[in-house]
């Protein structure tokens, strides 16, 4: 289609985009047909064709742009100022990045859950170690690669921890607790 900013254009793909979690939190990428997404999205099939190639495109595009969403907000080079770390901006930067998952937490929670899903969640991780590498220049007190894995580790397992708990607690309130943990440490965080 011609003019990406037409709003029927962006309506439709929204549309379309609402039915697909839906049927992935359902049925799995593999259960789905254009069929199932098109009666969902309430449009033809031809419609979905004008927007995508078929599904594997809706799924590209669709988890490509989740992925954007969250590496653009990881930025802690912007938290460390003059070798200092700037505790309330590095919260507030996590904070933002736990707002973006809420407002689409079912495509998130498919994500990093479903096992048809796992190329995906590996991918999302894999984009965040090399954020980070390009965050943290110089050196590491510790392998940098294993610094790397775990911090990357750590910020999933919280984000997969805290959309399986049906996001329980604020997203300030996990961002809180998350950069203590990073910040002080588990040994210290145990009381110990």
């Amino acid at each position: 289609m011609s003019n990406e900013n037409d709003l029927r254009i962006r309506k439709t793909r929204k549309l379309i985009r609402e039915a697909f979690i839906k049927l992935l939190d359902g049925k799995g990428f593999n259960g789905i047909t254009i069929n199932n997404i098109a009666d969902m999205a309430m449009i033809n099939r031809s419609t979905f064709y004008l927007h995508y190639t078929d599904k594997f495109d809706l799924m590209q595009k669709t988890t490509e742009e989740a992925i954007q969403n969250i590496l653009q907000l990881v930025a802690p080079e912007a938290h460390i100022i003059d070798g200092k770390l700037e505790y309330d901006s590095f919260v507030q930067n996590i904070n933002s990045i736990f707002k973006t998952i809420e407002k689409d937490a079912l495509l998130y929670k498919v994500i990093l859950n479903d096992k048809e899903m796992s190329e995906v969640s590996r991918t999302l991780e894999h984009a965040l170690i090399e954020k980070l590498d390009k965050c943290f220049p110089g050196d590491i007190l510790i392998s940098r690669d294993l610094f790397l894995e775990l911090t990357a580790s750590l910020y999933m397992s919280a984000i997969r921890w805290w959309l399986n708990s049906d996001m329980k607690y604020s997203s300030n309130f996990v961002a809180e607790q998350l950069v203590q943990l990073l910040v002080i440490g588990p040994s210290k965080t145990a009381g110990i």
